[in-house]
């Protein structure tokens, strides 16, 4: 067994040189694998670690960290506000692992005593604490970390034999070389970052730079602050013989955020563009402002610094990348998370598709908008493949084994993929309205995130219920895999086009998938698209059309993570007519009473109700058999308050809503 470890340290140790190609979908293996490696090993150790505090709210750190001496060994204290949310506090636990030990701790400026187990220490208080009185902490440490080289902190020797120091701490590592609250959930306000380490060597960090101290011993201090609220994980230090480089993002008339990067000296070796790569950073700004807003941290900096895992590291404000990462690619997806991720983080670890789904995604929008719709289908087409191949729930409930939060095709792949699907079910226009307002709101800025969070402000904007999507999506698992069938026969007024759909899933979470899906049909000189509202593991549609199809194509331009197997034979449909338009209603903004009118191409049974944005009925309009042609409904809403309303009509097996405001 000691063999079998020694041999997966070794493999991992070589993990960041194994890797050199850079196409769409080695470079993601490069990433994924990287990423997996290094948690696995974490977890090795690491049984659950997710337990939030919620007896105390920590509002500052000061990290004060020594690297000067022996290598591989730390010393370093901590000072740490925290804010009493218990009714009463007898002693304060924070996340260290043993070790590291505590020379000694004080609280309020008064010694005390320290407790530990293999992951927490406690801090016995001098008195009883109430609720909403802040505590001060003091913590002197020493040690070496666990796993230095492969796991959270690592101090190894660089191409040019100094000491090169880095940490990757998420998602449970941060406890590893430093004494906090190691959980996304509690942020603290602002930290500052004291290094010290040989005077020959750059200590870079979060944040601003606003001291540097000649110390009498040979080595430097570097004195950094970070004024934004930040997670533990997403702290990190770097250490190396560094130079820099920096471009300049110029974010109004007046005023340039620095890009700055840190590198080694051979760098130019393994990754020969890294400059050029580097300076797309600002026009990556410009285009993540236009979705997002602002970058969340425009008062200090932004930039990258070299460490020595592959693949990339979203530390606030001071991205890692490894020699072979400063690529395009993953310099963008890195910086999509300064927004998902760091200004908003996922509350807990299973929502982590917050953060890397998204990051995903809109390194691929990204794509778009800087070189067209082909690069990003070409992308997307692989994703979707990849999401295919995941196992389990988007939502991991399983967060003891680590590899599942990293796992590309889950965590990554298929939340890229749910974004993806997302935007085609809300249309442009709302999609990116929504993730406008989701990373704008002042309750989700700076903190935390759940799924819910986002559905919100999805449902808000669009002004329609999104349990189904997200029930099936983020809490089911696997993927619709369709076989479908048509036949035309001509009707009065032009062609009726029998569509059966049928659905597997291999699960019962869902048993099917709700989707609006896209079908084109064709003829020589003439297509049309229609989306079908398909609700159902066995479905029938009809669809009058103008000409004769002569084929038929089901999600043609790949917006669903599905299969779809076109079957001629055995087409035997219940002929349920539903073509038809619902219009707006009219007058929009009304009080109290406003028209609702649609369109019916053929008769046949229609629902017309009432939802407000919670998704709760409020009213049924039509619900009956109803003549083809045009009809006007008129609803009264005196009974019910000022807001959004949406109205939906069924017809058949399709459904249409809008939206609608009620004033007062």
């Amino acid at each position: 067994m000691k063999q079998c470890y020694c041999f997966i340290l070794f493999i991992l140790l070589l993990a960041p040189f194994l890797y050199s190609q850079h196409d769409h979908d080695i470079e993601d293996d490069v990433l994924f694998k990287s990423e997996s490696a290094k948690y696995r090993l974490l977890s090795a150790y690491f049984a659950e670690r997710t337990t939030a505090r919620k007896d105390i709210d920590v509002t500052y750190y000061r990290l004060n960290i020594r690297i000067a001496d022996q290598k591989g060994f730390v010393r370093g204290d901590v000072t740490t506000h925290v804010i009493v949310r218990d009714s009463v506090l007898t002693e304060v636990i924070f996340d260290l692992v043993n070790a590291l030990t505590v020379d000694s701790a004080f609280v309020d400026g008064n010694k005390t005593t320290v407790t530990s187990t293999p992951q927490t220490i406690t801090l016995a208080l001098p008195k009883t604490y109430q609720q909403g009185e802040t505590i001060i902490t003091h913590i002197y440490y020493k040690g070496n970390p666990p796993y230095a080289g492969l796991g959270s902190y690592s101090d190894v020797t660089a191409s040019d034999m100094t000491r090169w120091v880095y940490t990757l701490s998420e998602p449970y590592g941060a406890r590893d070389w430093w004494p906090c609250i190691d959980h996304p959930t509690d942020k603290a306000d602002s930290v500052d970052i004291w290094i010290t380490c040989d005077q020959q060597l750059i200590g870079v960090t979060n944040g601003t730079l606003v001291e540097t101290v000649l110390n009498d011993d040979g080595t430097k201090t570097y004195k950094w602050q970070h004024r934004y609220p930040i997670a533990s994980y997403l702290v990190s230090v770097t250490i190396g013989n560094f130079s820099s480089f920096s471009d300049w993002y110029k974010y109004s008339p007046t005023d340039s955020l620095e890009i700055v990067n840190y590198v080694l000296s051979n760098i130019g070796s393994t990754s020969p563009s890294y400059r050029s790569n580097a300076a797309l950073t600002v026009k990556m700004m410009e285009i993540f402002f236009s979705m997002f807003g602002p970058y969340p941290f425009i008062k200090e900096k932004y930039g990258h610094a070299q460490f020595g895992w592959s693949g990339g590291m979203e530390h606030q404000t001071l991205t890692s990348l490894g020699s072979k990462s400063f690529t395009e690619r993953t310099i963008a997806h890195e910086l999509v998370h300064q927004w998902f991720g760091d200004m908003i983080t996922c509350r807990t670890w299973p929502d982590l598709w917050l953060n890397e789904g998204f990051a995903q995604y809109f390194e691929a929008v990204y794509r778009e908008r800087m070189y067209g719709t082909s690069d990003y289908w070409s992308l997307m087409s692989g994703r979707l493949s990849n999401a295919k191949t995941a196992t389990g729930t988007l939502y991991v409930q399983d967060t003891a084994n680590v590899s599942n939060l990293f796992a590309g095709s889950r965590v990554y792949n298929k939340g890229a993929s749910v974004l993806h699907m997302l935007r085609h079910v809300l249309g442009d226009s709302l999609f990116f309205a929504s993730i406008y307002a989701y990373a704008n709101d002042p309750k989700l800025q700076y903190a935390t995130a759940a799924t819910a969070d986002f559905q919100f402000w999805c449902e808000q904007v669009s002004g329609r219920d999104l349990d189904w999507f997200f029930n099936q999506w983020v809490f089911g698992e696997k993927y619709p895999k369709y076989t479908y069938s048509y036949s035309v026969d001509s009707t009065v007024g032009g062609y009726l086009a029998h569509v059966h759909i049928k659905q597997t899933t291999g699960t019962t979470n869902p048993a099917f998938f709700t989707m609006p899906i896209d079908v084109k049909f064709s003829a020589a000189g003439w297509d049309t698209t229609v989306t079908l509202f398909n609700n159902a593991a066995d479905q029938s549609f009809n669809v009058l059309l103008s000409h004769r199809a002569t084929s038929m194509a089901l999600d043609p331009n790949e917006w669903i993570l599905r299969d779809a197997t076109f079957s001629p034979a055995g087409v035997n449909l219940a002929s349920v007519p539903h073509t038809f338009e619902l219009q707006q209603n009219y007058p929009n903004p009304f009080n109290p009473t406003t028209t609702i009118p649609f369109t019916l191409g053929v008769s046949g049974f229609a629902s017309l109700k009432i939802y407000d944005v919670l998704g709760r009925e409020v009213a049924t309009l039509v619900n009956e058999e109803a003549e083809a042609g045009d009809h006007a409904v008129q609803w009264n809403a005196s009974a019910v308050p000022a807001g959004v309303y949406i109205y939906r009509l069924q017809f058949g097996s399709v459904t249409q809503s809008r939206k609608m405001v009620l004033v007062r």
